[in-house]
Formats: C-alpha cells, structure tokens, sequence
C-alpha cells in the first residue's frame, strides 16, 4: 500500500490581520511568505483569478519559494467567468504562458461560476485543451454539476473534482484523479469568517480517509478572517497526523510583493 502525500495550507497569505496572530508584529511585506514556508509546504494563490501575476512577481516566487514548496493558482476569471470556458482560446494560452514560468506550481484551480449550469461538452472541450505537465482541479458552484456524469468525465481528463465546505452546495467526495483537492470556506451565515471546530475537521479528515491511499491530498483554508485559516490548518494537519513541513530556506528577495487578496 502506498500512503498519502498530504499538503495543507491557506488561500493566500497576505492578510494583514494575521499579524499578530499568525504572523509576529515584526513580520511584514515579502518576510511572510519566507515565515509562511517555513509552517506551511502549500499554498493556493487566488490573486491571479483577477490578474496574471507580473513577470517580477514570478521571478520572485521562484527565488523565494523552497524546494519541495506545493504551489497552486486559480484560473484567470477571463477563462471561467467572463468566456465561461468557451471561445478562450487567446485568454487561456496568455494565461499559461506566464504562470507555466513558476517553477513550484503543481495544480491549477479553475472555478467555474454559479452562472454556469452543467454543460459536459463545454468542459470537455476545455479539459482537452488544457496541458498534462500541470494537474488541475476544477471547483463548480452550480450544484447541477455533482453528478456521476462530471466525475466520469473528469476522471477521463484526470482532472480532480474540487470537494468543498460550503453552506449552498453539496459535501460530496467524487475521486476521480490521483489527488484530492478540497476548499474550506466556511459554515452558516459566517462564510469566509467561520471557526472550524476540531470535531467538524474530524468529520472531514474520516470522509476523506477512504480516498487517500495511493493519492495526493491538498486542503486550503479560505477562511482567512481573524487568521481563522491557518489556525484551522495547522488542526487539520495535526487530525491527519502530518508533520510540521521540511522545506529548504529560499534565497532572499523583496521583490515582487503580492497584493492582498480578497477573492475566493
């Protein structure tokens, strides 16, 4: 039996209310993401959905990320939301032609929007066009999509069926590739803002168990509110019984600072 290789981490890391909580009062600017490293070997970037990450920014992510660091950015919006995976031919090569250059990226997150009701020829199309040298993950928001039809169709792609927790949309675990790929967004009314409790990630961690053998599992915590994420994180890795990470020091480098990020 082969086991799990597990990463945990936050949906970005530039949240100036963690200081003090997550991050020490001395640490500001580009010194977090070093600190982030050294407790967290993944992260999800969701700043590129709005914008392609400038080529200094990319460079200095190269420099500064540590070997055996899991990078994974969201799809640009003008792919998902604005051409809604149709006739973005142009949007997605521009796309991946700058952030196929990191050299740490390991997944791809598209999210397709609530507007968007299940089409399976649409994502096939778009799976088939998409590079094999990157995985990816694709997180629907229209619940028409929870179907053994997209799992199957995903499976064939090898793509991962984004789990989510989510107030408006369904729990449900589909495998259809060699990773998991999971979002915590928060409960009830307090999305973005909840508190997990260890015994509500301890659902989570039995769910996903069955799944893990043999697979790659990442989970980010998007609830990054009172610095609720990594706190959540750091007890969903210890429910797993996961190591705190190894990773190398990067090189130092304070350029290209990421602006803060606010989507989901």
């Amino acid at each position: 039996m082969s086991e799990a290789r597990i990463y945990i981490g936050t949906s970005g890391w530039t949240y100036d209310d963690w200081s003090g909580t997550f991050y020490p009062p001395d640490v500001q600017g580009a010194d977090r993401l070093n600190y982030y490293a050294r407790h967290f070997d993944a992260v999800e970037v969701n700043a590129t959905f709005y914008r392609l990450p400038y080529p200094s920014m990319i460079t200095a992510w190269n420099r500064r990320l540590p070997p055996g660091f899991h990078l994974v950015v969201k799809g640009s919006r003008a792919v998902t939301h604005l051409r809604k995976l149709s006739g973005c031919e142009k949007e997605l090569h521009l796309f991946l032609d700058r952030v196929l250059l990191l050299q740490r990226l390991e997944v791809i997150l598209w999210q397709i929007p609530p507007s968007l009701r299940k089409d399976l020829p649409r994502l096939e199309a778009f799976l088939a066009a998409l590079p094999k040298k990157v995985r990816h993950a694709v997180e629907f928001r229209h619940e028409t999509w929870w179907c053994e039809e997209t799992a199957r169709l995903l499976s064939r792609h090898g793509a991962a069926f984004v789990a989510v927790s989510h107030p408006r949309l369904p729990h449900t675990i589909f495998p259809t590739a060699d990773f998991i790929y999971v979002r915590f967004h928060g409960l009830g009314r307090r999305l973005y803002v909840y508190d997990y409790s260890r015994r509500e990630l301890e659902e989570w961690a039995e769910r996903l168990r069955p799944h893990l053998e043999g697979r790659t599992l990442y989970a980010f915590f998007n609830n990054d509110y009172h610095a609720n994420a990594p706190r959540n994180a750091l007890t969903f890795r210890d429910i797993l019984g996961v190591p705190a990470p190894r990773v190398a020091e990067r090189k130092p480098d304070g350029e290209g600072r990421p602006g803060k990020v606010t989507n989901r």
